[in-house]
């Protein structure tokens, strides 16, 4: 299919627009030619993918036929996208709807659902009870508003995809339109109806698009760390720790189909501009879309995702994954001892592991040689771990190499050689997934 503008012109229409304004930079971690890198890998940026899975909860405002429709697509699209992502290893944030975690619910004496839960103080979008379009039945009547097989579906794929929160009842955020009561509720009700799941609640998309920052003390108090954060200037920025420790982690585009150019080679071009600026690029969607904007656009997208990670220019990450390395990145100083053929890396970090999760940071070190081995310490043992080789940038003339290291370890130790065939020991490569 032709478009009427060519990628040098979308790039400039883009410019003008100001889409690539700058944001939010990472900070400076570097201690003594050791650095830790601003994203796992030593990548250039990182690109995270969210979807608001909702089936009918968001829709409720609108006519049947929509929301009947919308559920049948999204069932439809799910396991497709699944198959996409199993084919590339991409793993995203699925932000789910606490409430389609449920295989049922019955109405109360009053006639509505979940009588216990707290309704908004304001709803402009329809008359009635907050829950008047809850059936009050089960998954095998109406699909629509209970999932727990499709999520049981994202649980068992090959790629370890994350689950989010887009609230139980896919409330608005807004302060007219919520309370601080009810977000807590409503959350707790997620984090509740998750755990049976052995899922650990980090991340939440606002429902609407409406941003929800004036709760995010109470946000990071209930264990989040990472929100979607719509900002009306920056698209492309490093992701932005607030004083609750919750990750503000910008949006950069919408999946959709555009009439006059390629949105693949959009996508494509926020992604290199990511890299050139160690930028997070983010896109989400909603699986109730269209089926061939994911046969298409979706596709397109991934596949291209998929081959800037095997470079090694792009880190793909979940937003809690995203959060977790930043964080720890963020509360991680290094203690460097140099000497003739070895050097000592002493790690002092005072991380969450609990709240955040397990992580691995990557130091990008510096130093005359490349290394004959790596030793890692961690709870009293030491074992070897892999490195790789990085070419020579402008910046240093000497020769660098990257090492991932657990946030829990104590001491990495690097040994140099003379003479050593550091080319025959070394086992990695740039391209190496296992590494990335």
């Amino acid at each position: 299919m032709s478009y009427p503008f060519t990628a040098a012109v979308l790039k400039s229409i883009f410019e003008a627009k100001k889409n690539f304004a700058p944001g939010v930079l990472p900070s400076i971690r570097c201690f003594d030619g050791v650095e830790i890198t601003p994203f796992r890998g030593g990548a250039r940026a990182s690109a995270t993918i969210s979807a608001d899975f909702e089936i009918a909860w968001a829709f409720r405002g609108r006519s049947e036929e929509e929301r009947l429709q919308r559920g049948v697509t999204c069932r439809r699209n799910v396991p497709y996208i699944l198959r996409i992502l199993e084919e590339t290893g991409i793993p995203i944030t699925w932000a789910t709807v606490g409430h389609l975690f449920l295989e049922r619910c019955q109405d109360g004496p009053s006639g509505f659902a979940h009588e216990d839960m707290l309704r908004p103080p304001k709803n402009l979008r329809w008359d009635g009870d907050w829950y008047r379009h809850d059936p009050g039945t089960d998954w095998e009547r109406d699909p629509h508003w209970y999932a727990p097989d499709l999520i049981q579906l994202i649980r068992s794929s090959k790629v370890k995809h994350e689950i989010g929160s887009h609230s139980f009842s896919h409330i608005d955020f807004s302060e007219d339109t919520s309370t601080r009561e009810l977000v807590e509720q409503e959350l707790r009700a997620c984090i509740k109806v998750m755990a049976p799941y052995g899922r650990h609640l980090r991340s939440l998309v606002y429902p609407f698009n409406n941003m929800g920052h004036h709760y995010l003390d109470l946000i990071g108090r209930l264990g989040l760390t990472a929100v979607r954060h719509r900002d009306k200037k920056v698209r492309l920025s490093y992701p932005e720790r607030t004083s609750s420790g919750v990750y503000k982690l910008y949006e950069s585009m919408n999946l959709r189909q555009a009439k006059h150019y390629d949105y693949v080679e959009k996508a494509v071009m926020f992604m290199e501009e990511a890299c050139s600026r160690q930028a997070a690029y983010h896109i989400w969607f909603h699986p109730s879309d269209p089926s061939d904007v994911f046969e298409m656009e979706f596709y397109g997208i991934i596949k291209s995702m998929a081959e800037f990670q095997r470079q090694g220019k792009l880190w793909v990450a979940t937003m809690e994954d995203l959060a977790a390395y930043c964080e720890a990145r963020e509360q991680t100083t290094l203690e460097v001892l140099r000497n003739a053929d070895e050097l000592k890396i002493t790690l002092q970090c005072n991380y969450d592991v609990k709240r955040y999760g397990k992580t691995v940071l990557t130091l990008r070190v510096t130093s005359d040689s490349m290394p004959s081995e790596c030793m890692l310490r961690r709870e009293g043992r030491w074992e070897a771990v892999k490195w790789k080789s990085e070419e020579l940038h402008v910046s240093s003339k000497k020769p660098r190499f990257l090492v991932d290291v657990p946030v829990t370890a104590n001491e990495l130790r690097v040994l140099f050689r003379p003479n050593y065939d550091w080319k025959h020991r070394r086992t990695t490569t740039l391209a190496d997934t296992a590494f990335c």
